[in-house]
């Protein structure tokens, strides 16, 4: 590798104790909490995976979750798409494909209240018109959105070059072209394996991606499909390491992101630019995280990230400069045959954030117009403070009752998932409504829920999921509570395909709104709908 190259990594792993690499190739270590990871690339599904070394010295665990990862959640059945696969010579340059499709037909059912001549009493919407919005905290991923993403990569066992096609839409199935959906080259970065030792591997990450920290699934974000601590996404470069003493590894990440350039002034918001926002001005983001893996049971977290904007272009001009910073742990067990727990707690202090960008996403919010729209209110200048704690449990009845043999997968299970956030709001933003009850400060909001998937034949799966939002913990008719009740289709019980069939009843309290218009903003007129039926196919390579 070139002298700048591993001067510059250097540089940035300075800032902690050595560190190794802990690349994710889609291979798990072992099947872990729920026996039904990804089919690794280059095996055909329904084949036993390969057995990967798990010593303790030679284990690989990051604090992030890696960069060309799909940018889902774990898939109905509590399946996670992984894919890719490492050059182990320097000499072995090749190029890879690999891609994930999710697209869903989503149907909402309600009735009008007085139909006119030619009218039925009963309408159908598509997407559905439910409180599920994807920046609020009420998102629970139960109605999930299109996803397609395309991964090229070349490169051999030091350098690799990922650019990212990905959409959130699928232009055929439109109704009309929205050209905010489709993404196009999303990511484009350089991966540099510099340094790689019986105890010491280091990467660096540099180009257009996104870091994810908080992911509460064993090898993916989670039920809720949402980092529970903040998704970073830009241009910069990340340096990632890990150091192996004894049957402890030690791991680091230290990073900068930026961005390539900011809403002009004088373009009006509309559709077709996503509603851009001039108010907000370039912003950057630097982050550091260190943690400690014991034997690869068990991880300990502490993360440290922040987002700034000093831009004078920002208008209007008296704007003060803004900043979000965020401290957190997290820890994981991967308990073997008893199931992967994760916990987070995060405080999330923001200054004056109106001016600072999406660069930073806090529970999908989008930067401090994100954290104002969902948060902390219009009058607040994106000022307040967020205590965010989260948890999630996942264990499989397969890996339990064959332990101490692994359970590949490969013949009928039972996965449970328990999961849930909590958030805490303090405001600027005093406003009260016409009871006197504060609208925005001093809001605890809490959802929970719990998932079984069980399969009976390779074919055949069936899903159930329950959900509760809880809005304000002190008002209940601003409570969600959902049912869905899913089968599930594939090829074999290992398969990278899936069909399925999902009927979701809400039981809506008197005062949950959804939003609607161009931007959506909370109509309270509109009546949800209560019934939703979803054909759901998925498949990756």
């Amino acid at each position: 590798m070139a002298r700048p190259i591993q001067l510059v990594s250097f540089l940035l792993a300075s800032a902690f104790a050595p560190c190794a690499l802990a690349q994710q190739t889609g291979v798990p270590l072992d099947l872990g909490a729920t026996g039904k990871p990804a089919t690794p690339a280059g095996v055909t599904p329904g084949e036993p995976a390969p057995q990967a070394d798990t010593s303790p010295a030679k284990s690989l665990s990051t604090l992030s979750m890696d960069p060309a990862a799909p940018e889902m959640s774990s898939l109905p059945g509590g399946v996670t798409p992984a894919f890719g696969t490492l050059s182990t010579q320097p000499g072995d340059w090749r190029f890879d494909y690999h891609g994930i499709l999710f697209v869903p037909l989503r149907v909402g059912f309600n009735t009008r209240l007085s139909p006119a001549a030619g009218q039925s009493k009963l309408v159908l919407h598509a997407p559905p018109v439910v409180p599920e919005n994807f920046e609020g905290f009420e998102y629970t991923n139960i109605i999930p959105d299109p996803w397609a993403q395309v991964n090229f990569s070349y490169g051999n066992r030091d350098v690799t070059a990922t650019v990212i096609i990905a959409a959130r839409s699928v232009t055929e199935g439109d109704s009309y072209f929205n050209p905010p959906d489709q993404l196009g080259i999303n990511d484009a970065f350089v991966t540099f394996r510099e340094l790689s030792t019986d105890r010491l591997r280091l990467k660096l990450d540099v180009g257009a991606f996104a870091n994810r920290y908080g992911n509460m699934g064993e090898y993916d974000s989670g039920r809720y499909g949402t980092p529970v601590i903040a998704r970073l996404g830009g241009v910069g470069a990340t340096q990632t390491g890990t150091y192996d003493f004894g049957d402890a590894t030690f791991l680091a990440e230290v990073g900068l992101m930026g961005q390539l350039n900011k809403a002009p002034l004088g373009v009006e918001p509309a559709g077709w630019n996503g509603y851009l926002d001039p108010n907000v001005g370039t912003s950057f983001a630097p982050h550091a995280h260190v943690g400690v893996n014991y034997r690869g049971l068990g991880e300990l977290g502490l993360h440290f990230l922040s987002a700034l904007s000093q831009d004078d272009r920002a208008t209007p001009t008296t704007q003060p400069d803004g900043h979000i910073d965020i401290l957190a742990v997290d820890a994981r067990l991967t308990m073997r045959r008893y199931g992967h727990f994760y916990i987070a707690a995060s405080e999330v202090a923001s200054h004056h954030a109106r001016a600072v960008s999406d660069i930073i996403q806090i529970l999908n919010a989008p930067g401090g117009p994100g954290l104002m729209a969902e948060y902390f209110g219009p009058n607040s200048q994106g000022s307040g403070d967020l205590t965010i704690l989260g948890a999630q449990y996942d264990v499989s009845v397969g890996n339990l009752l064959q332990y101490p043999r692994m359970f590949n997968g490969m013949g009928p299970d039972l996965v449970v998932s328990l999961f849930g956030v909590f958030t805490s709001v303090a405001s600027a933003d005093l406003s009260t409504d016409s009871t006197g009850r504060k609208l925005y400060d001093g809001i605890n909001k809490l959802k929970y829920g719990a998932e079984v998937s069980y399969a009976p034949l390779s074919w055949l799966a069936f899903s159930g999921r329950y959900d509760r939002v809880i809005r304000d913990l002190d008002d209940a008719t601003k409570t969600t509570v959902i049912l869905s009740p899913r089968v599930i289709f594939r090829s074999n019980y290992n398969a990278r395909d899936q069909l399925v069939l999902q009927y979701s009843h809400w039981f809506n309290g008197s005062n949950v709104v959804v939003d609607s218009g161009a931007p959506p903003e909370p109509d309270p007129s509109i009546r949800p709908d209560e019934d939703v039926l979803s054909m759901m196919v998925s498949m990756w390579w």
